[in-house]
């Protein structure tokens, strides 16, 4: 077990951090004695996370940022830089696509997921590495997800966006060999957030969307439980992480089952939004 003290004097920054995932990888980091720099497109989100986890005797500050933008995700390296250092980056920010078939997806947003996903994974790499690079040591972590591994059909922005972070991450470890600078890729599996549940399908597609709560009973887990593995990462030499693995799929579906979370008033609650239909 990783001590309480394994992060002091450390300073990381995680993106999309006040709230779901990015929220418990920052209380995570900082539990352990790392100084905390949150980020998220809402300057009152910041506040609000950055007053909670002071709250909680954590080291935290924070500035409101679209990694989209390169000029944002400067000024948040600079934010980490004032704390004396910078050691540890997380890409966290992502962004889900439009459900439906490629063909049909509106451009602006297949642009919005690229942005996200694809950019904001760049720039946050692009940030932090010239430093970690110049101080000889420093963790990139880039945070995987599905369709990392493959094709996603009707979630194609998403999942190859995922894809790309899987291949640029694997090549910034090959070209960071070496230099004392760890570079790490984290799928941290089904995390049952705010934006999971809340999706929009193009129409037609959404009658196919009742199955995500099948699943998410069946291999989903809280944000909490879904960040643990973040601190061996960044406290040891390990590549990567990938929560669902054969072995985890049937030892937690097994439980969950059990547990009754397929119960229908267990099941995550979903917002589905369909285009073209009311809002």
């Amino acid at each position: 077990m990783e001590q309480a003290d394994a992060l002091t004097g450390r300073v990381a920054v995680v993106t999309g951090s006040t709230r779901g995932l990015g929220f418990a990888m920052a209380r995570l980091l900082g539990v352990h004695g790392a100084a905390v720099v949150l980020a998220s497109r809402s300057d009152a989100d910041v506040a609000a996370a950055v007053g909670q986890l002071r709250a909680e005797g954590v080291t935290a500050s924070g500035l409101r940022c679209d990694t989209a933008d390169w000029t944002d995700v400067k000024a948040l390296r600079d934010e980490a830089l004032s704390h004396g250092t910078l050691d540890i980056w997380v890409n966290n920010a992502g962004a889900s696509g439009v459900f439906g078939p490629t063909a049909s997806t509106p451009v602006d947003d297949f642009a919005r997921v690229v942005g996200t996903n694809i950019l904001g994974t760049f720039h946050g790499s692009r940030a932090a590495l010239p430093v970690f690079l110049d101080q000889g040591h420093g963790d990139l972590v880039n945070v995987y997800g599905r369709g990392d591994q493959g094709p996603v059909p009707l979630q194609n922005a998403y999942a190859s966006s995922k894809r790309w972070v899987r291949q640029f991450t694997e090549t910034l470890r090959a070209e960071c060999r070496d230099t004392g600078v760890r570079v790490h890729g984290m799928n941290p599996g089904l995390v049952v957030t705010e934006m999971l549940g809340r999706i929009t399908s193009q129409p037609g597609y959404d009658q196919r969307l009742g199955g995500l709560q099948v699943v998410v009973g069946l291999w989903g887990q809280t944000p909490d439980a879904a960040a643990q593995p973040l601190l061996r990462l960044v406290t040891s030499d390990a590549a990567t992480f990938r929560d669902l693995t054969r072995r985890t799929m049937v030892t937690r579906g097994v439980r969950n089952l059990l547990s009754g979370r397929l119960r229908r008033g267990r099941r995550m609650a979903m917002d589905v939004t369909v285009l073209g239909r009311g809002a």
